[in-house]
């Protein structure tokens, strides 16, 4: 342990993640999913789930505001599976975690080599990073799951350990920044900022044949995460020109915020009362601080800046820089509080508010390392691609929630009834629209109103016939009092038979 400090928090990071991998199912947000997994596996099967391929679109094709570097690596690794026999969709998203989780076991590392970077004379502060990013919070949790914040995690970590080894930049130190800030940003398009806050912090240190070098890196790194698009479109950076023309027009249909939105978010994410000291640590140091904390510190500040500024405000977007403010506040709070005479007579608090910490961590892992995300869509797919069927129908009543296909194992085609808001016609004149591609299954997808419109159905077409109920998960129904806007419900599945009014 004394000759190894990294050991013992790494390996239970890794088991941490192999435990979410195999308990925590299902996906946390529209985006990890819809956007990665449903493209990228229906492109093995030869379809296009959200039409984003050129020579699947209709008339003059246009790029959807995508990126397809990370999405692209998830085609890859379907293809593997698929070709080492790997086909069932549950299978296939333990493995996926199973993988994501592996691959985030690198941030532990690199937290723990950037707090040594950072402070050299605290070996204990680095460890306890390393900890904190093993063991803290959400991160096992959000380490096994498909969010490209979270996977370009890694190589901005890489980036900004190189950049505070040491004062002066050698020619590798120079040549994995550039790349790891290249990776990030082609993974994540806003990653890119680092690079941007980093160049004046080089220029005032005078170092301008560092500042060309990490660029020129970055930017061919770039290039090269982001050459499907010649595969794809034949030119370069279609995708990006698309994914800003689309912002440009439509950030302001996504969730808003105060400015200070993103502070709150880390308070929380950080858990307090740790977050509160992470972040003036992270932020007080002022004129004490050295040549190398400012070329993580900036960079930092610089992205949360731009995200709080930036009218689409989701807490997600802030993921990729939290592991280095942990970094940057748990040096700058140790070195603070060695420096302080209140503290100094005050060791027992210093160690309590880290053992309520630690105390409400161990509360909460249990719960987020088991937290099966979105259960019943998920579920109800999977009932349908055991029972090999290959149409269904979704009946909307209390929420509009798209159903995770995915899990189906099938792309045939799915009929919706949207009956929210009291809305809904004749079960019958909607049912005979779907005659062309008989459904096996009518999925009842609500809560409140639910017994209603399959009372509807029923009176309609007394011979479907009840299967089984879905519940939704514990963390979902109560994430859903805590916000409206995260919808659970529960799934009521009738087989339909001979019921259907087709001829």
């Amino acid at each position: 342990m004394q000759r190894h400090p990294l050991l013992a928090p790494l390996f239970a990071g890794l088991i941490l993640r192999l435990i979410a991998a195999q308990f925590s199912t299902g996906y946390m947000m529209h985006d990890d999913h819809f956007l990665v997994v449903e493209a990228a596996s229906s492109w093995i099967d030869g379809e296009d789930y959200n039409n984003w391929l050129p020579w699947n679109q209709s008339g003059t094709p246009v790029a959807k505001p995508a990126n397809f570097t990370y999405v692209g690596s998830q085609f890859l690794v379907f293809s593997a599976l698929e070709w080492m026999g790997i086909d069932n969709p549950k299978a296939q998203m333990l493995w996926i975690r199973l993988l994501h989780g592996l691959f985030g076991c690198l941030t532990i590392v690199l937290g723990y080599l950037l707090s040594r970077a950072l402070s050299p004379r605290q070996p204990k502060t680095a460890v306890h990073v390393a900890w904190m990013l093993a063991a803290g919070g959400l991160w096992p949790l959000l380490g096994v799951h498909q969010l490209v914040e979270m996977v370009s995690i890694p190589p901005l970590m890489l980036a900004f350990w190189m950049l505070a080894k040491q004062r002066e930049l050698g020619w590798k130190e120079i040549l994995f920044a550039g790349i790891g800030i290249g990776i990030a940003t082609g993974l994540r398009y806003q990653c890119g900022i680092i690079g941007l806050a980093l160049a004046p912090v080089l220029i005032l240190e005078g170092k301008w044949r560092e500042l060309l070098g990490i660029g020129t890196t970055a930017l061919v790194t770039f290039f090269v995460a982001q050459s499907p698009d010649l595969f794809v479109w034949g030119e370069p950076f279609v995708q990006l020109r698309g994914y800003i023309e689309y912002n440009q027009t439509h950030a302001g249909n996504y969730p808003k915020g105060p400015w200070y939105q993103y502070l709150l978010t880390l308070l929380g994410l950080l858990i307090p009362p740790a977050s509160i000291m992470l972040l003036w640590g992270a932020f007080h140091r002022g004129r004490s601080a050295s040549v190398v904390w400012w070329r993580v510190l900036v960079p930092v500040a610089a992205f949360l800046l731009f995200h709080s500024a930036f009218i689409n405000k989701q807490e997600r977007f802030i993921l990729p820089i939290v592991p280095a403010l942990v970094a940057l506040g748990a040096v700058g709070w140790q070195t603070w509080k060695d420096q302080s005479q209140w503290w100094s007579r005050r060791p027992r608090l210093h160690t309590s508010l880290w053992g309520v910490f630690w105390g409400i961590n161990l509360l909460v892992l249990p719960f987020t390392l088991t937290y099966e995300a979105k259960k019943s869509r998920v579920c109800a797919m999977s009932f349908l691609h055991d029972n090999n069927a290959q149409h269904f129908a979704m009946i909307q009543v209390d929420s509009g929630a798209m159903p995770p296909q995915f899990y189906s194992g099938t792309w045939g085609t799915y009929h919706t009834d949207n009956r929210r808001d009291g809305k809904g016609e004749d079960p019958l004149k909607v049912a005979a629209q779907w005659c062309a591609h008989p459904p096996e299954f009518l999925l009842f997808q609500g809560h409140q109103h639910l017994g209603e419109a399959v009372q509807a159905y029923k009176t309609a077409m007394p011979d479907i016939r009840y299967v089984t109920t879905i519940q939704a998960g514990r963390i979902d129904r109560w994430l859903s009092q805590l916000n409206p806007i995260n919808s659970s419900e529960r799934i009521m599945i009738y087989a339909v038979e001979d019921a259907l009014p087709c001829p």
